[in-house]
């Protein structure tokens, strides 16, 4: 699907960026038994929150870039270890890190029955390169400033990047491909018509559930993939469901094909046997540091950091089911660059140090206990949104070990909307986040530049010199040959507490008649019998 990264308002909430194959992950395991495979099935998996717009270039939730997935191609695919397969392009090539030559399979049509043509595929990227889209997708598959051509007659379209992309064929193909009438016609983005996917749309019920219905007429999904397959779902339905515990008890019953759980609700269904695909989604903290809010500051990130038990919060998010993150990087598929950037680099709990941190910054102790400066109270308003862990049970102990050090916290429960409203308008001051990439070079945008207020998609105002300068010599070297640099930068994130990534949840996907993996998930989907 993309190699963006996404930002979950924990878990279904606001997308920045998009994981590699929309449901993240750390394993690409398949969710398969040896049943007998059925064909002609609805697939219908769980959602944690409404989807909104269908709009690929303007949607922040990475749920709705999921479903998304079924009814809008990609030039490419990434499978599980980040090699390229065809999709609506057969062939691709790459000059270096800015321009890249990707060739139309032949007879490609869209959900409205035109013809996909190379001209479409070029106006897509030369619409996305234009900051007046204002879509999330530039800077992160698309480079500002981007330019594309196409000959219809050789199915070829060439495009110039913005910027060098040292993923460029695997950011550019990754771009989910609208019709010519959906990219003249927001309104049809909006309602998921006029794609290039294996599906269209056919039903929406906003808030409750998404039905797209299977092409049979489709013929260019990635390698073996047929419309005519066995076990190729007929239908793909995304239920709405906010309650995990409604979510297992719909995934027992066989109500639902998949959902992904955690905690008690995890614990339950595994002890049914029900094959599932294990995956890790890391847990986050981070600043809004914006002109005017406290945690502009170093002095106050720092001492928050030392406030907090990153351990215990992280089992009690988890029900004690992870492990302590190592790196952003770590649950993305496919993982282009492991490494270690975070154990070493956060600082270490010390609320003594805490304490007298923001003593020094002028953050003094009022007689409620909680400290002020020139007449303002240190108060944090934390948004968050987590479909896997105890995430209610993980906020009251932030608030509980904060207040320990005069620093109220105020956590804030939203939905998917709520949690994209509030980073787009800059109307929050800490956020506990579920934020997941395998291409380091796709969330640059997000730690630099401008802010999501002047139309950039740095949404927490950060600015670190040496992330910008690490990660302007990574981008210049291809592939993984810039793996050191990423995670050098990704590293000096954390140093100055830019991110706070703490804890990854084990989170598995279970499946109940149905089979599928993490790579590829749009086109893995086989239903079976039991």
């Amino acid at each position: 699907m993309s190699a963006l990264w996404k930002v979950t308002a924990l878990a279904g909430g606001v997308m920045l960026a998009l994981a590699a194959c929309g449901t993240g992950g750390s394993s690409t395991g398949n969710a398969a038994s040896t049943a007998k495979l059925v064909s002609g099935a609805t697939f219908t998996y769980s959602t944690s929150t409404s989807l909104g717009s269908l709009d690929p270039y303007q949607t922040t939730l990475n749920d709705t870039f999921v479903f998304d997935s079924f009814l809008y191609g990609t030039l490419i695919v990434l499978d599980a270890n980040g090699n390229v397969q065809a999709q609506l392009a057969e062939k691709w090539s790459a000059e270096g890190t800015k321009k890249a030559t990707f060739t139309l399979r032949a007879g490609v049509t869209c959900s409205d029955g035109s013809r996909l043509q190379a001209s479409d595929v070029a106006a897509v990227m030369n619409y996305l390169a234009k900051p007046a889209s204002r879509s999330p997708l530039l800077g992160q598959l698309v480079q500002p400033g981007t330019t594309a051509t196409a000959d219809d007659a050789t199915r070829t379209v060439t495009i110039t990047s913005g910027k060098p992309d040292p993923f460029l064929v695997e950011s550019l193909g990754s771009t989910p491909i609208v019709c010519k009438a959906a990219l003249e016609n927001p309104k049809l983005r909006a309602e998921g018509k006029a794609g290039s996917g294996a599906y269209k749309i056919s039903e929406i019920a906003q808030g409750d559930h998404y039905t797209a219905e299977l092409r049979t007429d489709y013929a260019w999904g990635p390698g073996d993939w047929k419309s005519n397959g066995a076990g190729v779902p007929a239908k793909v339905t995304a239920r709405v469901v906010s309650s995990p515990t409604t979510a297992a008890n719909l995934l027992l019953s066989g109500e639902l094909n998949s959902a992904r759980l955690s905690g008690i609700e995890q614990v339950r269904v595994a002890a049914r046997k029900l094959p599932s695909v294990n995956t890790q989604l890391p847990a986050e903290l981070l600043f809004n540091q914006a002109a005017g809010r406290p945690a502009a500051d170093l002095a106050v990130r720092t001492a928050i950091v030392q406030a907090l038990d990153l351990a215990k919060i992280g089992k009690v998010l988890s029900g004690d089911k992870g492990e302590p993150l190592r790196q952003i990087l770590q649950g993305g598929v496919p993982n282009y660059c492991p490494g270690n950037t975070v154990q070493g680099n956060l600082p270490a709990t010390d609320v003594a140090a805490a304490k007298a941190a923001l003593d020094k910054a002028g953050w003094t102790v009022g007689a409620d206990g909680i400290r002020a400066k020139n007449g303002r109270q240190l108060a944090f308003v934390m948004i968050y949104k987590f479909t896997s862990g105890q995430p209610t049970a993980a906020a009251e102990l932030i608030q509980e070990q904060l207040k320990a050090i005069g620093v109220k916290v105020t956590p804030k429960v939203v939905d998917g909307p709520a949690a994209g409203n509030a980073l787009g308008t800059d109307n929050w001051d800490l956020l506990m986040a579920n934020l997941q990439v395998n291409n380091p070079y796709a969330f640059v945008p997000s730690f630099s530049g401008a802010a999501f207020p002047d139309g950039g998609t740095n949404f927490g105002s950060a600015h670190n010199a040496e992330y910008d300068q690490l990660t302007a010599k990574a981008a210049a070297m291809p592939g993984k040959t810039g793996c050191e640099l990423w995670n050098q930068a990704e590293a000096a994130l954390v140093r100055n507490v830019d991110i706070v990534p703490f804890y990854a949840l084990d989170t598995p996907i279970f499946g109940n008649r149905a089979t599928f993996t993490i790579a590829r998930f749009a086109w893995s989907i086989q239903m079976t019998a039991n």
